[in-house]
Order: C-alpha cells, then structure tokens, then sequence
C-alpha cells in the first residue's frame, strides 16, 4: 500500500520522502508548496455557498487560476536534470492511467512518478467499455504508438458513479453510462447481496468494478496482440495491468491482489481473440 504524499505527516512533503527526484525539485518551492497544499485544506472540500446569500464571483481566484502554474514552477522543472530536452523529443510514458473524473483523484499528484510518466484518460466511473470509442483509442494509441509497458485502472472509495448504481431510479443521460457498473453489480451479486453494511458495500462494488474494468483491457485485441508479440519476443507478456483503489478518506492507494491468469482462464473460449497463443500471454 502506497502512502498519499500530500496527506503525509507535516514536513515530509518539503523533505521529498514521497517523491521522484523531479518532483522534489517541485515540492522544494515553498510557493509550489503553498498552492499544492491549499487545495488539501478542509475549507476547499467543505466550503459552500450559503442558500441565503446570493453567490459572489470571485474574479483573483479565476483569474489565478488560469494564468498557469507558478512563476518559478517552469525554472524548477528546467533545472530538474534534461527534463527540456526530453519534452521536445515529445512523450514516452511508462504507465497508461485510466481513472474516475472525481476532482479528489488527481492522478499526476497520486502516482509517485516523475513528469511525463503517465498517459491519461479519465471518466467517470474509471470505465473501460467496449462501446467507447474514446477509452478504446487512448488504449490503442497507447499500447500500440507509445508502447507503454503497464497499464493502471484506478477507482476510489466514495464514488458517486458506484452509489448511484444502487439507486432505483432513472440518472437521464448518464444511466447509460451508470448501467455497466449495475452489470457489474449484477455479475457479482452472489457476493455482493449478503453484505449489510452499505459502506462496505459500495467499498467491494468499487474493488470489483476497478477489476472488471481491467478484464475489459485485456479483452481488448491490440491488447492481446501486444502481449502475446511481447511474450513471443521477450518471454514476458506486456503490457501488464495493474487494479488500485484509491481511498480518500485514509489518504493511501491500495494495489489489489489478482491473479489475471486465474481470472481469464475460465472465459478464455470466449474472449480470447489469438487461440494460437495458447493462452501463454493470459
């Protein structure tokens, strides 16, 4: 279990305990600093507009926010080693990230890696579904123009995408989209059903639907395509992926343990798409 940097004890953050050696040249600016960690206040979580007041416009908030990052921000990252010349060069990430719209998961904040090390593409619910066009070609683009060697599907606890999914009721337009997490609900009722306490619940709805959304990756051919020319060449199946839950509350991010061999194995007659491989890149 990997510790959430910016809800670490005080002090560690300006030390760099949790960082890359880029990201302690980040963090090592006290403005940076300043920014970063305003936005883990409680103020920003709870901070509402009163039904009685009419709502004011704060203008330097906005204005601030658009104008970019910290002055100093650019000459950090410069002097953080060759980080210009590898940005001109363009990108070469090592991890594709598919994660929830929730603005609490920040993914570039949450992961432990430097700059430029994750390709992103976030929705909510963290869904990877066969309909979508949009997930299917960052998955493409990734495994197959950027070759990224791992890709990640994180969920978190406390998502409103997975309540909403136990709700009786119509969410409009959005039900579309809520129904493959009710399938997923569905798929592990048998599970699911005898647990009374809603919080846990939700919380085992979210760690299933987290690896179902990773079975839909390696449903995917150019998945499956790259992995078995991987374990042809190689003798080891890439890209690997990897399930993380995400809980808010505690501040950690949890790998769950799953044996994708053991998953797979069972349907492979149906979705296994290169039967030639006998099943070694699974």
């Amino acid at each position: 279990m990997f510790r959430f940097p910016l809800l670490a004890a005080t002090g560690s953050i300006a030390r760099g305990e949790y960082f890359s050696p880029a990201k302690k040249a980040i963090f090592s600016s006290s403005s940076v600093f300043r920014v970063v960690s305003a936005v883990f206040t409680a103020k920003s979580f709870s901070s509402k507009v009163s039904p009685t007041q009419p709502p004011q416009l704060d203008r330097q908030k906005i204005k601030d926010a658009l104008k970019g990052s910290d002055p100093d921000l650019k000459d950090i990252l410069e002097n953080s080693g060759n980080w210009a010349q590898q940005v001109c060069k363009g990108q070469s990430p090592n991890y594709l990230y598919i994660g929830c719209c929730d603005a609490r998961v920040d993914p570039t904040v949450l992961m432990n890696v430097n700059y430029g090390d994750l390709f992103i593409h976030r929705n909510v619910g963290n869904l990877v579904c066969g309909s979508d066009l949009n997930v299917l070609s960052a998955i493409e683009f990734a495994v197959t123009r950027l070759h990224v060697p791992h890709i990640i599907v994180c969920g978190h606890y406390d998502c409103g995408a997975v309540r909403s999914s136990y709700k009786q009721m119509d969410h409009g337009i959005i039900e579309n989209w809520i129904r493959n997490i009710r399938d997923v609900q569905r798929t592990h009722h048998v599970e699911l059903n005898p647990i009374k306490d809603e919080d846990e619940k939700h919380r085992k709805l979210v760690e299933f639907n987290v690896i179902e959304q990773c079975l839909n990756v390696l449903k995917t051919g150019c998945v499956q395509r790259t992995r078995m020319k991987s374990y042809k060449e190689q003798g080891l199946a890439l890209p690997r992926v990897h399930a993380l839950v995400f809980d808010p509350a505690a501040g950690t991010l949890k790998k769950l343990d799953v044996n994708w061999k053991g998953e797979t194995k069972e349907f492979d007659y149906i979705y296994n798409l290169y039967p030639e491989d006998g099943g070694n890149s699974r």
